[in-house]
């Protein structure tokens, strides 16, 4: 598939919000035209090319920013993404630009595999009894690819010591987002993993039990539930309850 449009559409939005600290998470919802509280709280929504990109999946967006990372054309520093001189050159005068994850012919990605054996030695490996022992910080990662990789596992780590999720966000410098993402990522991959200890204390269980039955009635659709609750409860609040239903 031809990702150019979809590709011109992120550098184009990272030149207008080149004066912001912007995450991934945050530019790619800003892309798509998502109203999360990030969006809405940095008044990120007015600006003129906010919903720039078409409303493909955020999984699209993760692609195309993958493969432009891997290809020079956009780099990531203190979790910031920023366009290099040649992903400049590219939204001037952009080219054909293919995804290579959604080519049929493409062998199964290396990555995913490696990802798929370290989960597996996570899941299967025994953390310390100790309460006081505290998680170590996330290790420093050489690239993207091993970046996203470390992030699951140290994640695993940390619900396996039953430390809340969004601790575990402030102290590793991420964003909600991204933590969510990842928990996404490893759920629809197959990972048993258990973050009710977490949504029971923060969400409760008349709101579990109010989003768990809307789920059932829209088979689970997010961005549905989005608008139905919307202030009522905080998008990353649907995407918990989404993680746990069922």
């Amino acid at each position: 598939m031809d990702a150019k449009d979809s590709l011109k559409a992120v550098l184009d939005a990272l030149q207008e919000l080149k004066k912001q600290h912007i995450t991934r998470q945050q530019l790619i919802d800003f892309v798509r035209g998502v109203e999360s509280r990030d969006i809405l709280e940095r008044g990120l929504d007015k600006l003129e090319l906010f919903g720039i990109g078409d409303k493909r999946e955020e999984l699209h967006y993760n692609m195309v920013i993958d493969q432009a990372i891997d290809e020079k054309m956009l780099k990531i520093s203190d979790n910031t993404l920023t366009a290099t001189p040649k992903g400049t050159k590219f939204r001037k005068e952009p080219t054909s630009f293919i995804l290579k994850e959604e080519n049929e012919e493409t062998e199964p990605d290396r990555n995913d595999n490696e990802l798929d054996i370290l989960v597996e030695k996570a899941l299967h490996s025994k953390t310390s009894d100790d309460e006081d022992d505290e998680l170590a910080p996330m290790p420093i990662a050489p690239n993207p690819a091993t970046a996203r990789s470390q992030q699951m596992i140290h994640l695993i780590q940390a619900i396996d010591r039953k430390i809340p999720l969004d601790d575990y966000a402030e102290q590793n410098q991420l964003d909600f987002d991204e933590v969510l993402d990842n928990l996404e990522h490893l759920i629809q991959r197959g990972t048993k993993l258990d973050i009710t200890y977490f949504t029971d204390e923060v969400l409760g269980k008349e709101a579990l039990d109010e989003l768990f039955d809307y789920f059932d009635e829209v088979d689970g659709d997010v961005e549905k539930a989005f608008d139905e609750f919307y202030g009522i409860y905080q998008p990353e609040e649907i995407r918990l309850a989404r993680l746990v239903w069922k």
